[in-house]
């Protein structure tokens, strides 16, 4: 029972964000690129055959040998190293992997100031329900007021419900990803302002080449790559050579055998096909290519956006919250009016964070330097 105790009120057992961050490292779609074998071999060889056989029909006579199936020139030629491929691709599922957690832990942890700010909202929305209440009895108020105050109410208890609900599935997902489920509280996340994300912005305002364009590249050189090898098989007619030896009493003889395929003689429709798959694959790709072109411009469009606009609430917000009024009634309004202002300003600073995230994952950045917690503003070590 102590024990419990002790451990319900450390708060050292509480999960720091970058314990969270760093199981990134462990995610399944990460490791999976551990396995993945190199093609970079130079062989002209698909594959080598050995063959036996043994008569005896009097004259005992033995055969052994090797077939060598042979490469196209195109496949062989493809066998230059995807080094650089593998690698951005591991790079970019590190990425993905820390963007998943840094939105899961914004969401609980915002989600819970929000459920704080919430309750401050519809208890001040309860108590308007109330004045409409006793203000309609005495003919002060009108029944369209009164239903208006209680629609709130009824909303903002929708709105309690879906929030809880959604602070249990991220913390699910923390669960899942904690070493000890039981601390499910989060220490602080030391979050940066909206202008230490506007002065980020502008230090990788040079930057042009995003992640989605690279990996669309990849994916096409990977597609022309196939296309290659597909046109080559059908167009290729040295197919293979044998050698083997035939032992029979005293007699040895060594042969040699060439397979040689003659195109204009057949008609691979497989091979058709699979070509036309693959050109209209490279065609889609080039057309996603060119989308991606002005990504960054448009994220970093948007979020300042967004940050002008988190900006002016906040400051209008400040204003309104220092107008007084005789009226209970009015001031009752006004006192709901901060607290709303108040929760859409965090929806605001969250959906900024999270455009954020999005452009640190195109922009390379999280590929980059995945150790550091990008959203702490002492740009805490994770490793």
């Amino acid at each position: 029972m102590l024990l419990a105790l002790i451990l319900f009120f450390n708060p050292a057992f509480a999960l720091t964000p970058e314990q969270v961050l760093k199981t990134a490292w462990t995610d399944k779609t990460y490791l999976a690129h551990e396995d993945i074998q190199e093609t970079d071999s130079k062989n002209p060889f698909r594959s080598v055959e050995a063959f036996y056989s043994h008569e005896r029909n009097g004259n005992s006579e033995t055969e052994v040998g090797l077939k060598f199936n042979m490469k196209s020139y195109p496949e062989w030629r493809s066998g230059s190293s995807q080094t650089d491929t593998h690698q951005i691709l591991k790079e970019s599922s590190l990425a993905w992997a820390l963007r998943d957690r840094y939105n899961v832990l914004l969401g609980y942890v915002l989600g819970g100031q929000k459920l704080k700010l919430l309750n401050n909202f519809i208890e001040a929305a309860e108590k308007n329900l109330q004045a409409q209440t006793l203000a309609l009895r005495a003919v002060k108020t009108s029944t369209k007021a009164f239903l208006e105050a209680k629609d709130e109410f009824l909303r903002l208890k929708r709105s309690q419900s879906l929030l809880l609900a959604e602070r249990q599935v991220l913390k699910k997902r923390l669960d899942r990803w904690s070493l000890e489920p039981e601390s499910t509280e989060i220490e602080d996340l030391d979050l940066i302002e909206v202008d230490d994300v506007a002065k980020s912005l502008k230090e990788h305002e040079k930057v042009t080449q995003t992640l989605s364009g690279k990996l669309a590249k990849e994916e096409i050189w990977q597609l022309d790559q196939e296309l290659k090898i597909v046109k080559g098989r059908e167009n290729q007619w040295f197919k293979s050579f044998d050698v083997s030896q035939t032992a029979k009493k005293d007699e040895h003889v060594v042969e040699v055998g060439l397979t040689i395929f003659l195109p204009p003689l057949g008609s691979d429709d497989w091979a058709k096909q699979k070509q036309n798959e693959l050109i209209l694959k490279i065609a889609l790709k080039q057309r996603d290519l060119e989308n991606t072109s002005d990504r960054l411009q448009v994220l970093r469009f948007q979020i300042l956006n967004s940050i002008e606009l988190y900006k002016l609430a906040r400051t209008n917000q400040v204003v309104a919250a220092k107008s007084k009024s005789l009226d209970p009634l009015v001031n009752m309004q006004t006192k709901i009016t901060s607290e709303k202002e108040k929760l859409e300003l965090l929806n605001q600073r969250q959906s900024i964070l999270n455009q954020y995230l999005e452009y640190l994952v195109e922009s390379e950045v999280l590929s980059k330097e995945p150790g550091i917690n990008h959203l702490s503003r002492s740009k805490k070590a994770i490793l």
